[in-house]
């Protein structure tokens, strides 16, 4: 397998063009963008590409961290999971990424967030929170539930867990050494992936398609909205803006959820 990395543009209504790609990742898992630079996990570690110029992407360095699935970047401070645990490194320079700390853990993961000084991970065991205020100095602080989590997004001392067998799992993180679960959100059995944006949670369901729920209560989440293919499509990634919504899966689809209580699909790569 290759991951072709490719930036794609709303030209037209309906349609998504492809400006550039790339074989160099590899097989990739994560991705993460911050500024000019698009981080990508695979196989070896994190592929770093310079896309200022989004026509003439290039690599500019690797961050070998054996077999890596996620990465989230705080500041100057790359978070990376993979097959060695927390990895830690220091991006000021993309070209020249320094690793400066590495953290074991043992148990398979999948999905990272940082937020205020702890990182929230979604494991096969559920939640886990490592406080990572010093980064010379990381050390686990809770784990919650026992569920296979996929994903996981956290806001406003709200966890969202994306579980696939149960759904989308609620747990309250306002003091992150003592994680609480408040709910399990119904209708969105399948969930692999969660992301949020202002009151809006977005939930890719795999084979179920998408979940929208209205998060301005932030421990009552309500099933607004939902796309469900009629292709065969796979939704395994998921991110918006409030206006548009990009699926990650076998394709690539856009969709305008400007009324997140009727999404519809707007284009396809």
């Amino acid at each position: 397998f290759t991951l072709i990395f490719c930036t794609c543009t709303r030209q037209n209504q309906g349609t998504l063009s492809l400006v550039s790609s790339s074989k160099e990742a590899g097989v990739g898992y994560g991705i993460c963008v911050d500024k000019d630079y698009v981080y990508i996990t695979n196989n070896d570690g994190v592929v770093i590409f310079d896309v200022h110029q989004p026509k003439n992407t290039r690599k500019v360095s690797v961050i070998p961290t054996v077999q890596t699935f996620s990465i989230c970047i705080e500041s100057v401070l790359a978070y990376i999971w993979g097959g060695r645990g927390l990895v830690v490194a220091d991006v000021s320079d993309p070209g020249n990424p320094k690793q400066i700390h590495e953290y074991t853990i043992e148990e398979y993961k999948q999905r990272l967030k940082v937020e205020s000084s702890y990182v929230y991970i979604a494991s096969y065991s559920g939640l886990e929170i490592l406080n990572v205020s010093d980064a010379g100095k990381i050390s686990s602080v809770a784990q919650s539930g026992d569920s296979r989590a996929r994903g996981v997004d956290v806001c406003d001392g709200i966890a969202y867990l994306a579980e696939p067998e149960n759904g989308v799992e609620v747990i309250d993180v306002t003091n992150p050494a003592s994680p609480q679960k408040i709910t399990t959100v119904a209708g969105t059995e399948g969930a692999c992936d969660v992301y949020v944006h202002d009151d809006y949670l977005y939930v890719a369901r795999h084979v179920a398609g998408i979940a929208i729920l209205n998060i301005s209560d932030k421990k009552s989440p309500k099933l607004i909205g939902s796309f469900r293919y009629d292709d065969g499509g796979e939704a395994k990634g998921v991110w918006g803006d409030g206006k548009y919504l990009f699926i990650a899966g076998n394709r690539i689809k856009m969709l305008d959820v400007s009324d997140p209580a009727s999404p519809y699909e707007i284009g396809e790569y």
